[in-house]
């Protein structure tokens, strides 16, 4: 059996906020904004500029923040970065572990931070379904999400097509399947959290209770597209390529 870690976390994060069992709305239509807190307007004119990324990522930056959240999880110490340059190369990378040591590893945390207890009523919850199919549709988060799967999906391929025996198969799936669990699509969870930082804002908590929502979202500004979380290391591919390795 396939078990389908990264479905169950994108059903979690969306669970946050009550969007699953919502309607989707085309990330075409127009959205009238003036009724968003006066941060979610300037965090959807931020990802429409970042979307457009051309430059290399902001290696520094991007690490900074994430030694900042390692911390505030309760790291003992900031963890080792490596860099990757594509989602293929983490996925080899991560083969090499094993499925037995795999299974050993904890389930990505780093950028995932539950936001404080409110109460959220049936007209914010609308509000939020209609921000969150326009800040998916600027980030791209389901274009994104696609190139990280790509590897897991030409894996499955591969072993099917060399008639390999059903233990191996099973082994090739469960792997990629526990690369998934340790990875974070950076798009999916900084769409995120921009809905997170509408429903806080909007609901009176003060301005201090959205500082994880805005560093997830400056690591996608700043051209982080994943992360994959080790005992040993964050590995990270980022997401604006041009130039890059610098």
């Amino acid at each position: 059996m396939d078990i389908d870690r990264r479905g169950l976390l994108k059903a979690g994060c969306l669970g946050l906020t009550g969007l699953a069992v919502l309607p989707r709305i085309a990330s075409s239509a127009v959205v009238d904004l003036s009724n968003f807190q006066p941060l979610t307007r300037l965090l959807l004119e931020r990802a429409q500029r970042a979307s457009t990324c051309t430059g290399p990522a902001d290696v520094g930056g991007i690490e900074g923040l994430i030694c900042k959240e390692a911390l505030a999880e309760g790291w003992c110490k900031p963890p080792v970065i490596k860099w990757l340059t594509e989602p293929s190369d983490a996925f080899d990378f991560l083969s090499q572990f094993g499925l037995h040591q795999l299974l050993q590893m904890d389930p990505a945390r780093l950028w995932r931070r539950a936001r404080p207890q409110m109460q959220v009523d049936d007209d914010r919850l609308n509000s939020a379904a209609v921000l969150g199919s326009r800040i998916a549709g600027l980030v791209r988060s389901a274009d994104h999400d696609r190139l990280l799967m790509a590897p897991k999906l030409l894996a499955k391929a591969q072993v099917m097509a060399e008639n390999a025996s059903a233990e191996t198969i099973f082994k090739v799936r469960a792997v990629a399947a526990q690369i998934g669990w340790l990875e974070t699509c950076v798009p999916v969870v900084a769409a995120q959290a921009v809905i997170d930082v509408e429903l806080i804002l909007s609901s009176g908590a003060p301005a201090e209770s959205i500082h994880h929502q805005l560093n997830v979202f400056e690591a996608y500004e700043l051209g982080l597209l994943a992360t994959w979380e080790t005992p040993d290391a964050v590995i990270c591919v980022p997401r604006c390529k041009h130039g890059w390795p610098a």
